[in-house]
């Protein structure tokens, strides 16, 4: 994330403000009213309105109660609303942590979710990560500000980790995880350490593939180019079981972190990402290729891409 981004709390706070601003955005657009109407009615700018909604600020008691009576909200739902907003501002006002940007939402909105959809092209997925790796990112990606946001941001990547690798039975997340075989042969710098550090790495991508809750795919290159792969990290959470569930997708690149909630947008990157799984190798022979490259050693591996990609040798050395 960029280190210019204003930094936000990382608790139920993200998960209350995005509760209460699609509420807010849901009575809005079924009342037939713009964000400029509200915006009116509340004196304030659209831009207020539009971060409310998108949970990218607190919408204080007395705002949601205005804006319901525009609304025409039913004063026993107007209250709950109100109840929520000051849980959210309460959970603000308690709040440690720190990260930044939209990415904060995301963490939150992850920490509620009951499944994920993950496709990476640049770098491993945050969940699979080793803490070495882990480092490297934050550390030559030149995002942290200080040694002290490294250590902070690593504690947070590891305990999101908990829900795949510690779940259990009591709080699993369920994943599905497709990851370009670029990834693999980007090495994390050109030092020895970093020799290691990758070494380690696709050993717990090996690992990842004998979990219960996840199913992991490489897209190979041999599969030439797929629908879907301009994109550089692809993230669908289902924030609840049974045929209420809620689809919401968090599309990051470097200039760019966008939520998206519209339910044909949503279709639509459900699509492309069923087309990368159909691309992509099986779980099987996934987890065959990983145990392939990781029995190799690194030499292997550089000669292996010189001279032709994706090509593991048969015998598994």
């Amino acid at each position: 994330m960029r280190a210019s981004q204003r930094n936000q709390p990382v608790s139920g706070i993200n998960v209350l403000r995005w509760e209460l601003g699609n509420e807010l955005r849901t009575l809005r657009m079924a009342a037939g009213k713009s964000i400029a109407e509200a915006a009116r009615w509340l004196e304030c700018s659209d831009a207020k309105i539009s971060r409310m909604e998108n949970g990218q600020r607190g919408a204080v008691a007395r705002d949601v109660r205005d804006l319901c009576k525009l609304y025409g909200v039913p004063a026993q739902r107007r209250d709950q609303l109100m109840a929520l907003s000051r849980q959210a501002m309460a959970a603000d006002q308690s709040s440690a942590v720190t990260i930044s940007g939209k990415f904060s939402t995301y963490v939150a909105l992850e920490s509620k979710a009951r499944s994920l959809r993950s496709y990476e092209s640049t770098f491993m997925p945050g969940m699979l990560q080793t803490e070495r790796y882990a480092r490297e990112v934050f550390v030559r990606n030149g995002s942290p500000e200080s040694d002290a946001e490294v250590e902070q941001r690593l504690q947070i990547r590891m305990d999101r980790q908990r829900r795949i690798w510690d779940g259990g039975d009591d709080d699993p997340l369920r994943a599905h995880f497709i990851i370009d075989e670029n990834v693999l042969w980007r090495p994390a710098g050109v030092d020895p350490w970093t020799r290691a550090v990758r070494e380690e790495q696709i050993d717990r991508l090996v690992r990842a593939t004998m979990l219960d809750n996840v199913t992991l795919q490489i897209v190979p290159y041999a599969a030439g180019f797929y629908e879907g792969m301009e994109a550089s990290a692809i993230m669908l959470l289902n924030l609840e079981d049974g045929p209420k569930t809620s689809t919401t997708c968090y599309l990051e690149g470097i200039f760019t972190e966008l939520f998206v909630r519209g339910h044909s947008e949503i279709t639509t990157i459900a699509e492309k990402f069923a087309k990368m799984a159909a691309a992509a190798l099986n779980p099987a022979d996934t987890r065959k290729f990983l145990m392939r490259v990781a029995r190799g050693n690194y030499e292997h591996w550089s000669s292996a891409r010189s001279s032709g990609p994706a090509v593991a040798r048969k015998d598994g050395k």
